[in-house]
């Protein structure tokens, strides 16, 4: 299923290595921070977190593709079976969202289902804008419940101490782990480390034709329908 995703959704994986220069500017202005220590459950958590606030040169596609490079190389050389991810909106404007159409949200959120569905625990909003709140009754509607009820926006953050420790949270979030910062140029070397993977991916592709039956993205994604059905108030 992985491989068949990469295949069909190139605008995600395509040109997407992490030493190109358009995604090198991605990693050096998006913190996305994997912690080394774990929870008591066994959970990684990864911070998410905009450094440039500017929303003119930020590109959805560049930002979730490098997103899903930092997961390849946490599950290249983890053994942890699940994770916790928070998103951190203090950057994050109207302008931003807006950038994020509705088809690219949907194709992020099904390869989520799809590819990771076992391994996140839990998505935590923190600095969120009201306007989160809705967008996330929004995202709820195109999951599975199991999924949904994994989402969570705080309004303060001694709400998310309720959920995740502060051993494994950043210093920036009043926890005890190193910086955003550091973290994010630990990871960022991790994918040069990788290079050879990411070098290997750019070549995988799926051969379509030598399936028995022709397969088309709605199959895999089941696109069908799905935005008819969303109930926005």
């Amino acid at each position: 299923m992985y491989y068949t995703i990469r295949t069909l959704l190139p605008e995600l994986y395509e040109n997407k290595h992490p030493l190109l220069p358009h995604m090198q500017w991605i990693a050096n202005n998006v913190y996305i921070a994997p912690s080394p220590k774990l929870t008591e459950e066994g959970y990684r958590v990864t911070c998410i977190k905009l450094i440039d606030n500017n929303p003119q040169k930020f590109e959805p596609y560049d930002f979730f593709a490098h997103c899903f490079n930092i997961l390849e190389v946490v599950l290249e050389e983890d053994l942890i079976l699940a994770g916790i991810v928070v998103y951190d909106f203090k950057h994050m404007t109207t302008e931003h969202m807006l950038k994020i159409t509705p088809i690219c949200l949907k194709k992020v959120l099904l390869i989520t289902e799809k590819v990771y569905r076992n391994k996140v625990k839990g998505i935590h909003y923190v600095n969120a804008p009201p306007f989160i709140n809705r967008l996330v009754s929004i995202v709820k509607q195109l999951l599975k419940p199991k999924m949904a009820a994994r989402l969570f926006v705080h309004d303060s953050m001694d709400k998310l101490f309720d959920y995740i420790p502060k051993e494994v949270l950043p210093e920036d979030y009043g926890g005890d782990e190193m910086s955003l910062r550091k973290l994010n140029e630990l990871w960022k070397q991790k994918l040069i480390e990788y290079k050879d993977r990411f070098d290997a991916l750019e070549k995988m592709k799926v051969k379509e034709e030598l399936r028995p039956t022709p397969l088309v993205n709605d199959e895999v994604l089941g696109f069908h329908g799905n935005f008819k059905k969303l109930a926005v108030d």
